[in-house]
């Protein structure tokens, strides 16, 4: 978590510069060339981000060998959807520079490829804090390294540099640390290819349908409409990007522990399953609140409304599909760990033809009457994860949620909805969106307590998790 919050500030503060630096032009031009090497990256994936885990998770002396024929396997993918994505951009007929900087993220698919592997070994083997020190590393030398860039005027091209460079970093210390912890087996083990590609089969077509019924909206505002439009949509996407980090959090600590509970204590493993979504209703439902009432001045921080006016209304809409998001990220970690990747895959098809479908005729609509197509690809976003919501709900096994989660989160909406009015209220009397805000938060977590939701439990966890001193955790949480 400490870390997360780490890279989420790094992050968040890049994210400050970018689109008032770029412009939204070149900044649509880079979020598009992010989500088209971000697709084949998923491809090159080959489903082992979760395999990897849940196998490695269970029996811990597999981390060697599946690191060494796993790395193999993705270098040969990766050859073939670098040339893949290539062929598409020429075929395309892409502007020069926008196959320029696609060409350096595709290359840089390579070392996130294989990085990423190591971090899947750490998080089977529960040293998350390994995963965390290479991210952060790499997170702070792209927050750093981009600033300078963008205020020495530099242009899209050499932030794609720098997040290549950005990815090697990451590699370098997960590299260093994976030999501190698993001894890779150096032999080649082409029977174990066939057990690592089928295993991976059901995790690889989940997640790429995933993505596209979640990214594919900005593939098709480039083609149905522009750059500008696609840096409208950019700046709030992105934003809700940076957000995910708390259901990252959960998913990272929380799968591999499942996966194992899951054939020795299904008390546990439910137990646990409804905390985890008690907790990310309470954490989404403010943030929800916060974005939606108070889209102008963020929109504002990140750019002039004069440019990026058009991006508040996408923010306001897209901060509804915060809560569904995060839900679906406790649904899809309860499903896998439950080995029904098969119906996670069924769902995952499902959603995909509704986000095609909706997407295609809601930009269609939206930029030909409004100007703006990005309302549509917005609106389809919440409309897709809701679609995505209910059909987990019907897939998930029995016992894992129940009418205590049902009642807790309508006492987080309940709680939401006095803080919209407290945020409109300080706004509107002291003209201070950032104090609006905080009180409004303040407000939510004082009703969180006052009602039961958050307990005397959490509080003495997360203080004893905290770096404080001993003492000092303890009296915080006799109090």
């Amino acid at each position: 978590m400490s870390a997360q919050l780490m890279t989420w500030v790094s992050s968040f503060v890049l994210m400050l510069f970018l689109p008032r630096y770029l412009g939204a032009e070149d900044y649509g031009r880079l979020v598009y060339a992010m989500s088209l090497s971000s697709l084949f990256a998923v491809v090159m994936d080959l489903g082992f981000t979760m395999f990897f885990v849940k196998e490695i998770a269970r029996d811990n002396s597999l981390a060697g060998k599946y690191v060494t024929n796993g790395v193999i396997l993705r270098l040969i993918v990766w050859v073939i959807s670098l040339e893949a994505t290539m062929a598409f951009v020429v075929i395309s007929k892409y502007p020069p520079q926008t196959i320029t900087v696609v060409l350096i993220l595709g290359i840089a698919n390579l070392f996130f490829g294989m990085s990423d592997l190591m971090h899947r070994v750490f998080i089977g083997l529960e040293k998350s804090r390994y995963r965390s020190t290479a991210v952060v590393a790499e997170k702070v030398f792209l927050g750093i390294v981009g600033i300078a860039l963008l205020l020495l005027g530099f242009r899209s091209l050499a932030i794609a540099g720098v997040m290549f460079a950005s990815l090697v970093v990451n590699l370098g210390v997960s590299y260093s640390l994976l030999r501190k912890t698993v001894t890779p087996d150096p032999r080649i083990d082409r029977s174990l290819w066939n057990t690592m590609l089928r295993g991976g089969l059901p995790y690889m077509i989940s997640t790429l349908l995933g993505f596209i019924y979640y990214r594919i909206n900005i593939l098709m505002l480039h083609s149905m409409t522009n750059e500008t439009v696609v840096g409208w949509y950019g700046v709030p996407s992105r934003l809700l990007d940076t957000l995910m980090f708390f259901p990252v959090i959960l998913n990272t600590a929380v799968f591999p522990v499942l996966s194992r509970l899951v054939h020795t204590s299904a008390d546990s493993v439910h137990k646990t399953s409804r905390r985890i979504l008690d907790l990310t209703v309470i954490v989404a439902v403010p943030l929800v609140v916060g974005m939606a009432a108070l889209a102008r001045p963020i929109i504002s921080v990140f750019g002039p409304l004069t440019e990026f006016g058009n991006s508040v209304i996408l923010l306001q809409i897209l901060s509804i599909s915060v809560v569904l998001v995060y839900v679906d990220f406790v649904f899809s970690t309860v499903m896998v760990s439950h080995d029904k990747q098969k119906q996670a895959v069924v769902i995952s098809v499902l959603a995909t033809i509704v986000s095609l479908t909706v997407n295609y005729f809601a930009i269609r609509y939206f930029q030909e009457h409004h100007g703006n197509g990005a309302i549509g690809a917005a609106v389809t976003t919440g409309i897709t994860e809701l679609f995505v919501m209910s059909m987990s709900l019907l897939l998930l096994p029995k016992g894992c949620f129940g009418m205590e989660n049902v009642i807790n989160a309508g006492k987080a909406i309940f709680g939401g909805c006095v803080m919209w009015v407290t945020v409109w209220f300080v706004e509107t009397h002291f003209h201070n969106w950032v104090v609006a805000g905080i009180a409004g938060s303040v407000v939510y977590v004082l009703l969180m307590f006052a009602l039961g939701v958050v307990r005397r439990r959490e509080v003495e966890l997360l203080l004893h998790q905290l770096p404080l001193p001993r003492k000092l955790a303890a009296f915080g949480s006799s109090r």
